[in-house]
């Protein structure tokens, strides 16, 4: 738990989260809008949900220690180009393809599949945990990003983790990236004898099984409006709340303050997932989110976006693990990276649309408001998915 907690540290938190810090900063080195700027990270998504399916298959079939070596690699070269950037085409190659390859290959993907081998009764647990570096990686690169953007200049955090990836990635992936307990004579959750699963028919998965699949439909729709919200509400905070009056470093910390609720709930929602009806869980992460977006939308203060941040964070924060178990769950460890792998590509539509549907609203209307507005209906429609989702004895 603790590599893939690092790994999904770094690949999530300098290649998502940080991007809400240089965006305004990139806007006017650039001397492009926000709408054109954050296209860079809808690429990277489109990038990272295209090569998906291939990932999936390959980490499926074969060791996952070369694929995160290639990541960990293409992301210090994609960051040390951005470092360089001085046009929107070089964004666009450095940090939507470069680094959007580097974090396919080295975050959620792998990261969970080797979870999900490595652990079967506590394996909702083991995912939280893991995906607690996610959405911690907000809390701390988020500022430390802000700290070198204003003592340093922009240019410093792309040169910073140019260096500082590949340095940290490649040794833990040699140490640590093993991708199942078979494979050094053990069983999952440290068991004397391995659990008694139905692999079912995992390798005869395609794009068009997927799709003609009612249970991988209703996932997809369900966490679309999520992946849509982490987009439009966690990237667009920042900026959302420097127009309401806020300084620099208090946007950061609201961000900071909603990364760590969200980096709370994983393990939190891990944990209820092993425990309780997964509906239910999933239901209390969209409340969370519907109410801290509708407290965003009121509240200006500082303290009121604090509070709403940290409301909405603890709904984000349950999502992918929650998500991730309910993979498992329906589909086994033998189907699950094929089958996540052939769901990104299903999702990309919410997760593209997330930061450039806030920007141009934004540009349009001067304000994020209209946008979180116009989400809210989304979080009601992951509801009604939600109660539409049959849960089934699977062979997880």
């Amino acid at each position: 738990m603790g590599f893939t907690l690092v790994m999904q540290f770094l690949a999530m938190g300098t290649g998502f989260y940080v991007f809400s810090v240089l965006l305004v900063p990139l806007t006017e080195a650039l001397q492009a809008d926000r709408f054109l700027v954050s296209l860079a990270l809808s690429l990277q998504t489109l990038f990272g949900a295209l090569v998906s399916p291939w990932v999936g298959k390959m980490v499926a079939e074969r060791s996952v220690r070369g694929l995160m070596w290639a990541g960990a690699g293409l992301m210090g070269i994609g960051f040390f180009m951005l470092s360089q950037t001085t046009a929107l085409w070089q964004l666009f190659v450095s940090f939507g393809l470069m680094v959007g390859a580097g974090v396919t290959l080295t975050g959620a993907l792998p990261c969970n599949a080797l979870l999900t081998n490595w652990f079967f009764d506590r394996r909702g647990t083991a995912l939280g945990i893991s995906q607690f570096g996610i959405t911690i990686s907000g809390t701390v690169l988020v500022p430390l990003a802000s700290h070198l953007v204003l003592n340093f200049g922009w240019q410093s955090v792309p040169m910073t983790f140019a260096i500082a990836i590949p340095v940290i990635m490649i040794p833990l992936t040699w140490k640590f990236a093993v991708k199942c307990p078979e494979d050094m004579g053990l069983y999952a959750d440290g068991a004397a004898a391995p659990p008694v699963v139905i692999t079912g028919d995992a390798h005869s998965w395609t794009f068009t099984r997927a799709l003609r699949d009612p249970q991988v439909r209703l996932l997809a729709l369900l966490v679309g409006p999520p992946f849509m919200g982490i987009g439009t509400v966690v990237l667009g905070m920042h900026s959302h709340a420097t127009d309401t009056g806020l300084s620099v470093m208090q946007a950061s910390s609201v961000v900071a303050f909603m990364t760590a609720c969200g980096a709370a709930a994983k393990p939190l929602f891990g944990m209820l997932a092993d425990r309780f009806d997964k509906r239910w869980a999933m239901a209390i992460s969209l409340c969370c989110q519907l109410g801290g977006l509708a407290l965003i939308i009121l509240l200006d203060s500082y303290v009121g976006l604090i509070l709403a941040g940290c409301l909405f964070g603890l709904g984000y924060g349950g999502i992918m693990p929650l998500w991730t178990v309910l993979i498992a769950t329906f589909f086994g460890r033998e189907a699950f990276a094929r089958v996540m792998g052939l769901m990104f590509p299903m999702t990309v539509p919410f997760t593209l649309a997330g930061l450039p549907f806030a920007t141009f609203m934004f540009e349009t209307t001067g304000s994020y408001i209209p946008a979180f507005t116009i989400l809210l209906t989304g979080f009601a429609g992951a509801l009604f998915v939600l109660w539409r989702l049959p849960m089934s004895d699977a062979p997880r």
